[in-house]
């Protein structure tokens, strides 16, 4: 009887380890969908790794809040000034609304500059988009092209030559100053290859 509950407890402990064993991998398994399949390396030549404006992004939200706040102040002090039945606060009230025009200007800007690339590593090369006109401007420098990389002073140097003569200089103001050691593991990684 003692020998018949033990192997009867020893049965249901393999079958609890095994049913705990597969909701683990099961949990792991959605946390991986949802989350992601953990880090990635950045220095696959065939991967596209695109870095966004995000330091000029911030600028331009912290002009939106300025641009609205002035809005808010004006009409609020507008209102305790004059009052609600004053004629000149009735007649010109929606004044204060015209400080909503560039406070969603730089609010399209900040959005534009979140979203799209300043500077794309493509399996042919890297890929340089200005502020204006984009699409028209664009400029490809090809990894053949390139002989050696480096940054300095927040600028990307791409050499043409061993001499160090011919080049392009990059200015990397735009980009997030957590991003620019992860731009510098790319480019010099896929310079390696």
């Amino acid at each position: 009887m003692i020998q018949f509950d033990i192997e009867l407890r020893d049965k249901h402990a393999h079958k609890n380890q095994v049913s705990n064993k597969t909701t683990e991998q099961t949990s792991k398994n959605m946390l991986s969908k949802l989350v992601g399949s953990g880090t990635k390396s950045i220095a696959e030549p065939e991967k596209e790794l695109r870095f966004t404006r995000a330091r000029q992004a911030t600028m331009f939200f912290f002009a939106t809040a300025v641009f609205f706040m002035l809005t808010i102040g004006t009409l609020f002090c507008g209102f305790l000034n004059l009052g609600w039945n004053d004629y000149y606060f009735q007649k010109n009230w929606w004044l204060s609304f015209l400080f909503l025009i560039p406070a969603f200007i730089c609010l399209r800007i900040a959005f534009r500059c979140i979203r799209h690339a300043y500077i794309i590593l493509t399996p042919l090369g890297i890929e340089i988009f200005p502020f204006f006109k984009p699409q028209a401007d664009l400029q490809v420098i090809f990894w053949q092209d390139i002989d050696s990389a480096e940054i300095e002073d927040n600028n990307l140097i791409l050499h043409s030559n061993q001499e160090k003569t011919a080049g392009v200089v990059v200015t990397l103001n735009p980009i997030s100053e957590t991003k620019i050691p992860l731009l510098k593991k790319a480019v010099t990684s896929r310079l390696a290859n």
